[in-house]
């Protein structure tokens, strides 16, 4: 059986097909089957597929935001980058809030109801007793949690619950924030720590974060059998008659979404440089459809990373940075909810909101949205309360109307947090593929410095600068070709961009011998040995890899041939060895 067909978007769509269709036809199929609840019994699997997805996010997260973080510190244009990220983030911010309370002012989803509507809501929030707990609420929950997650979780948790005070308890509960807070002071300690220790972190930690990409790509070979399961639990376990009386307000929220996702798939098609808009949304496809099915942004992060990194070749460091950081704080399709349902609220209790009340809603929505993070499910829609509280509405009595929705909301909720996180990230980081790629400067000499173990004794690295006699001959080089020579050190980057900087290379270094490399890659080639040394009291000879197909490769073997006919090695060893009896 060919493996790539169970990650075909065809295949995928018949898993989320075969799923619904269990969904809805749950009763016969378990009477036929004489099972009690057939669609409840195959839901189990599906959790476990999406236990393994959430299995693979804190060790992403935290490898992701301390590595890229950490290159970042080193990186003398970091203030900038943080800057436009929050920026970025806060500008979508608004816009999800405006967009909610837009669409609730001129929507109206709680006025003009129908009596059936409003009998059937008035049923459900007579049920709520003194207390704001209702007998609906404690079966679904257990005894009056919603009323206290209601009193526990509000702006006052958030901040409380940000620094953690002992990490691996953090860990071992899946406490995001707190994770995402020590992941974020970790990264920073690496970027201010000397060379060669912050190089052998960073490099640790990318290690650690593509084995777990590699676990979420052979997960994927699961994913249509995973998506029946979960689809068939999530549509059988969904009522009809509540989402009938509130199909307005249900409306109105996918039409905000599909407006904020309009939108995005803008900047992101603008952004990548693709021709067609329709190849966009294929690319995005995988994380979109993870979105909906998954109903957890952070089971998505491993494939959006994918998506935007490999498939749209936007700078991984940047990627690796801020979408964890955007799928923890930037929680848009909260926002955007909160901002429809305050007006929903104060609707059907007949409130007219004042131009200062506006302004609180505003400000309200995007904290309550923010200090969503780490929180799901029922437990989000309780920090509600950060926005209501100061307009005096109530949520313990309409709680249980959100509660009903929510299972239709929640993907939707989810997958604007996706998806606005990727535009978001667009515009963040730079598109490697429209840079102008480097060595095609015509006054510039690319020179990239292998990441090779075990370097003879010619390669030094002293507080960052590479220099030695290699680094001396090449500069040389550069010299007499007329051109800058920019050194680009293999050491500090990840996989993906040592790939695409060998792709754009003038020429390849690091003490390359025919016993170290004795197949060269398909597009290089072995340049003229400029020097023999003694490696281990074996005589080498040294050489450069030159890119195929490149007229600047013959300009630059030819010089190499000229500075070995002149012996030009052995002036600048010579020099070397007296700077080194010096001190030097």
């Amino acid at each position: 059986m060919n493996k790539s067909i169970l990650k075909h978007p065809l295949t995928i769509l018949g898993g989320v097909a075969i799923g619904v269709l269990i969904g809805l036809f749950n009763k016969p199929l378990s009477v036929m089957l004489n099972i009690e609840n057939f669609a409840q019994l195959i839901s189990f699997p599906g959790e476990l597929y999406l236990f393994f997805l959430q299995m693979t996010v804190i060790p992403i997260i935290m490898s992701a935001i301390a590595s890229s973080l950490g290159k970042l510190i080193r990186n003398k244009s970091s203030a900038g980058f943080i800057k436009r990220m929050t920026a970025i983030f806060a500008v979508f911010m608004l816009i999800c809030a405006i967009t909610g309370m837009a669409l609730g002012m001129f929507g109206q989803p709680g006025s003009g109801l129908s009596d059936d509507t409003r009998n059937l809501l008035g049923k459900l929030l007579s049920s709520s007793n003194t207390d704001g707990t209702s007998d609906i609420l404690e079966i679904t929950l257990g005894a009056g949690e919603a009323a206290e997650s209601v009193k526990r979780h509000g702006i006052g948790y958030f901040f409380s619950n940000l620094i953690p005070p002992n990490i691996f308890e953090a860990l071992s509960l899946g406490s995001i924030m707190a994770i995402v807070f020590f992941s974020i002071i970790l990264g920073i300690a690496i970027g201010f720590l000397q060379e060669e220790s912050a190089l052998l972190l960073i490099n640790l930690l990318s290690a650690i974060f593509y084995a777990f990409q590699k676990l979420i790509s052979w997960s994927l070979y699961l994913l249509p059998f995973g998506l029946i399961c979960l689809l068939a639990g999530q549509i059988a376990a969904v009522g009809v008659q509540i989402f009938v009386a509130m199909s307005k307000f249900i409306i109105l929220y996918g039409i905000g979404t599909l407006i904020i996702f309009v939108l995005c798939t803008i900047i992101i098609w603008v952004r990548s440089g693709i021709t067609n808009p329709l190849k966009i949304l294929s690319t995005l496809f995988e994380p979109i459809l993870l979105a909906f099915a998954t109903r957890n942004s952070m089971a998505t992060l491993p494939s959006a990373i994918n998506c935007l990194d490999k498939g749209m070749k936007f700078n991984s460091t940047a990627v690796n940075l801020t979408l964890p950081l955007g799928m923890t704080l930037g929680r848009f399709g909260n926002i955007f909810y909160f901002a429809l349902a305050v007006f929903f609220i104060a609707q059907i209790y007949g409130i007219s909101l004042v131009p200062i009340q506006f302004v609180i809603i505003l400000i309200g929505v995007i904290f309550a949205g923010t200090a969503t993070a780490g929180a799901s499910g029922i437990v989000t829609l309780s920090m509600l309360s950060i926005v209501l509280d100061p307009l005096n509405l109530p949520l313990e009595a309409v709680l249980i109307i959100f509660m009903a929705i929510d299972p239709i909301i929640d993907p939707f909720r989810t997958f604007l947090i996706v998806y606005v996180n990727m535009a978001a990230t667009s515009l963040i980081a730079k598109q490697e593929r429209n840079q102008e790629p480097a060595g095609t400067s015509e006054n510039q000499m690319i020179v990239f410095i292998q990441e090779i173990y075990n370097k003879p004794p010619l390669i030094n690295r002293v507080n960052g600068n590479i220099e030695g006699v290699e680094i001396s001959f090449i500069k040389e080089i550069g010299k007499r070709w007329n051109r800058n020579v920019v050194f680009k050190d293999g050491a500090a980057m990840n996989p993906h961009e040592r790939e695409w900087m060998k792709e754009r290379a003038d020429i390849i270094a690091g003490g390359i011998t025919k016993d170290l490399i004795p197949i060269p890659p398909s597009d290089f080639y072995f340049s003229k040995p400029w020097v023999t040394v003694n490696i281990n009291k074996a005589a080498k000879q040294l050489y450069f890899l030159l890119p195929h197909g490149k007229n600047t490769s013959q300009e630059i073997d030819s010089i190499i041939k000229t500075l070995i006919d002149e012996n030009y090695y052995k002036i600048i060893l010579a020099s070397a060895k007296f700077k080194a009896s010096l001190g030097y």
